[in-house]
C-alpha cells in the first residue's frame, strides 16, 4: 500500500531524514527571527528618537517665531516605541515638564545709560584678606562676624577683581592649606570671579579660632602672593584684621620687627595695607604704623559688630560710595521639557529643551543640538550688535510615560522686545578731561591754593592716566579692544592714586580743601565715564546652570567662532558663564509660553 509505513531499513532511514530536515528548518526560522527582531527594534527606536528630537525642535522654532499674546499651537511627541512585531514588546519612555529653577539661564547686562553723579566708581583690585584666627577670637568674636563681614566685602567685588585669604595665628597660611588642601591663589578660578566669588567666600569658613598671634607672618604671606601673582594694572591691597599684638615667633619684639619689615616691603611694591584692630587688646600703635607706612588707614573696631562698616569703608576706596547710574539689568529664563528613552537596542537617550536650546545626552556625553537663539552682527572696529531670544516655559508640572504619544498645547502669555544702546564714551575726550584737571591743579597752585610739592604729587598720576587714555584711544580706534581695556584699567588705577594723593595733601594742609574737592569731583566724573566704557566692553554675560554645562560651553565657542565676536567663557561644575564683549546694541526678545498636556 502506498500510504503505509515501510518496515524495512530504508523506510526507517527516510523517516529519520525527514525529521532532521524539519528540525533544521525550525532552527533556521528561529535564528532568522532572533536576528531580525533586534534589527527591527533598533530601527523603530531610532525612528522614535528622531521623532522626539523633531518635536522638541518644532517647539523651539515655534517659540522663537512670530509671537502674539494669546496665540496657541500644539504638537505631539512620542513617549516610547510600540512593538515592532509579534515577537517584541513595547519600549516605554518618559516625558517630564518642570518649571522654576530646574534648568535656568540668566542674562545679565552691565551698562551705564546716564550719569547721575560725578563720583568715583570701580577700580580693579587684587586684595588679600588676612584674618586673625587666634584663640582670643573665641571671646572677641564668638559669632564670627569678622567672617561674615569679609564675605560681604568679597560679595562687592566684580570681575576682574581678584581675592585671596590668609588664615593666621602662630603661623600664616593661604586658605585652604590651613585645612590640608591646596593653596587657593589670586589666579584660582573662583578667586577671580569665574564664574563668581562664592568659592572665595567659602574659603573663609575654614578659618578657625586657636593659637597665638603673628601678623608679621600674615603680612609676609600676603606680600608674597601679591608680588608673585598680582596684576600690575590692578590696585594691590591687604586688609589685616587682628584682636591682639604679636605674642610669638619667637617673641613680641621679633614679631613686631617682622611686621615693620613687611610693611616696608609692601610700600616698596605699591601695596596698600589697611589694618583693623578689634577690641582693646589690639596693638593700635603698631597697626597704625603699618597702615601709615603703606599709605593705608588704621581702623579701631570697638566690637565685632563694627567690622562690617569698616570693610564697607575700605571697599569705598576702590568701588566708590555711589554708583554713576543704572549699572545692571537682568533677565532670566527657566522651565524644561525632558524626554527620556530607556531603549533596548538603540542607545539610551535623554533630550531636553532647556535654556532655549535642545540638549541631547547619552552614554558618551552631551551635545547641544540647538543653542540659545541669537543673532550677532559685527559693527565698527571690533564691536557688534547682539540679539537674544529668551524662552521661559510656565504651567503646571506634568509627567507622561508609556509607548504612545503625548499631545502638548502651547500658548503665548507674554512677548516683549527691548532694545538697549550701550553708550561707549570716547577715550580721547576723557584723556583731554584728565589733562584739563592737571592744568587746573597747576594753575591754582601758582595762585597759592596748594604747595608746589602737593601739585606735583597730584599731577603725576593724572598725567600718567592721561597718557594711558591716549594709548587706549589709539588702540580702540584700531580695533584693538583688549589692549584698550588694559589701558583703561591702568588709567583707572592712576586716577585712584590721584584721588588718594589729593586727600593726603588736603589732610596735611598742603592743599586747600575747596581745591581738593574740586579736583576730586573732576576725577570722579572721568572715572565714572571710564567705568561706563568698561561696562560696555564687558558686554553681555549669559549664565547657564545645567548638568550639560560643558556641552553649553562648547556650543558657545563653536556658535560664535564664525561671527567675529569677542567672547570668553568660564565653567565650574554645573555652571558656565558665557560673555560676549564690546556690544553696542543689545536686543532682548522675551517669550513666556504656557505648556499643558492632554
Amino acid at each position: 500500500m502506498a500510504n503505509s509505513f515501510r518496515d524495512d531499513s530504508e523506510g526507517v532511514a527516510s523517516t529519520v531524514a525527514t525529521l532532521f530536515a524539519l528540525l533544521a528548518a525550525v532552527l533556521f526560522l528561529q535564528a532568522a527571527v532572533i536576528s531580525v527582531i533586534p534589527a527591527r527594534e533598533y530601527a523603530a527606536e531610532r525612528q522614535t528618537s528622531f521623532a522626539a528630537l523633531q518635536a522638541l525642535e518644532y517647539l523651539r522654532y515655534a517659540a522663537v517665531g512670530a509671537a502674539v499674546p494669546g496665540g496657541q499651537f500644539s504638537f505631539t511627541i512620542p513617549l516610547g516605541t510600540p512593538s515592532s512585531s509579534a515577537f517584541s514588546t513595547p519600549s516605554d519612555g518618559t516625558l517630564q515638564f518642570n518649571t522654576g529653577t530646574v534648568a535656568p539661564a540668566n542674562i545679565t547686562m552691565q551698562y551705564v545709560p546716564t550719569i547721575h553723579d560725578s563720583r568715583i566708581t570701580h577700580v580693579d583690585q587684587d586684595v588679600i584678606l588676612a584674618i586673625d584666627s587666634s584663640g582670643s577670637m573665641q571671646q572677641n568674636d564668638p559669632s564670627r562676624l569678622r567672617i561674615t563681614a569679609a564675605k560681604e566685602y568679597i560679595g562687592r567685588l566684580t570681575r576682574p577683581d581678584r581675592v585671596a585669604s590668609v588664615d593666621f595665628d602662630s603661623v600664616a597660611r593661604l586658605t585652604r592649606t590651613n585645612v590640608g588642601g591646596p593653596a587657593h591663589h589670586l589666579f584660582s578660578a573662583y578667586n577671580n570671579g569665574i564664574p563668581d566669588y562664592t568659592g572665595a567666600q567659602a574659603d573663609l569658613d575654614t578659618i578657625d579660632q586657636a593659637g597665638s598671634t603673628n601678623f608679621g607672618a600674615a603680612l609676609f604671606v600676603a606680600n608674597n602672593e601679591l608680588i608673585s601673582f598680582g596684576i600690575r594694572s590692578h590696585a594691590w591691597a591687604i586688609i589685616l584684621l587682628t584682636d591682639g599684638d604679636n605674642t610669638c615667633c619667637p617673641n613680641k619684639a621679633g614679631g613686631d620687627a617682622q611686621a615693620r619689615l613687611e610693611a616696608a616691603r609692601a610700600k616698596a611694591n605699591n601695596i596698600t595695607v589697611f589694618t583693623i584692630g578689634l577690641g582693646p587688646g589690639a596693638d593700635g600703635v603698631l597697626l597704625q604704623e603699618i597702615a601709615t607706612t603703606t599709605g593705608g588707614t588704621y581702623y579701631a573696631a570697638p566690637n565685632a559688630e563694627s567690622i562690617r562698616f569698616i570693610y564697607l569703608e575700605i571697599a569705598n576706596h576702590y568701588s566708590g560710595s555711589v554708583s554713576c547710574g543704572t549699572l545692571t539689568t537682568a533677565s532670566s529664563i527657566s522651565g524644561s521639557l525632558v524626554w527620556n528613552r530607556g531603549n533596548r537596542q538603540y542607545p539610551v537617550q535623554t533630550m531636553s529643551l532647556e535654556a532655549g536650546g535642545v540638549t541631547l545626552s547619552q552614554a558618551g556625553g552631551s551635545v547641544i543640538h540647538q543653542g540659545v537663539p541669537f543673532e550677532y552682527t559685527p559693527r565698527d572696529k571690533g564691536t557688534g550688535s547682539l540679539r537674544l531670544t529668551l524662552i521661559t516655559f510656565v504651567g503646571d508640572p506634568f509627567t507622561a510615560s508609556g509607548s504612545d504619544y503625548a499631545f502638548i498645547n502651547a500658548q503665548f502669555l507674554y512677548a516683549n522686545t527691548n532694545t538697549q544702546t550701550i553708550i561707549r564714551p570716547d577715550l580721547g575726550d576723557q584723556a583731554q578731561e584728565v589733562g584739563n584737571t592737571s592744568a587746573y591743579v597747576q594753575f591754582w597752585a601758582s595762585q597759592g591754593a596748594a604747595t608746589p610739592g602737593a601739585a606735583t604729587a597730584v599731577r603725576q598720576p593724572l598725567n600718567q592716566a592721561q597718557a594711558r587714555l591716549q594709548w587706549g584711544d589709539v588702540n580702540a580706534s584700531a580695533g584693538k579692544l583688549a589692549l584698550a581695556k588694559f589701558n583703561v584699567d591702568s588709567a583707572q588705577s592712576q586716577l585712584s592714586a590721584a584721588v588718594t594723593a589729593t586727600n593726603q595733601q588736603v589732610a596735611a594742609g598742603n592743599m586747600q580743601a575747596w581745591l581738593g574737592k574740586a579736583v576730586n569731583d573732576q576725577i570722579f566724573f572721568v572715572a565714572c565715564l571710564l567705568t561706563q566704557w568698561v561696562n560696555w566692553y564687558d558686554g553681555i554675560t549669559l549664565t547657564i546652570q545645567s548638568p550639560s554645562a560643558a556641552a553649553w560651553a562648547l556650543w558657545f565657542t563653536d556658535a560664535f567662532r564664525s561671527t567675529g565676536a569677542l567672547t570668553t567663557y568660564g565653567i565650574s561644575g554645573n555652571t558656565v558663564v558665557l560673555t560676549v564683549t564690546a556690544v553696542d546694541r543689545f536686543i532682548v526678545d522675551e517669550r513666556v509660553i504656557e505648556l499643558t498636556t492632554s
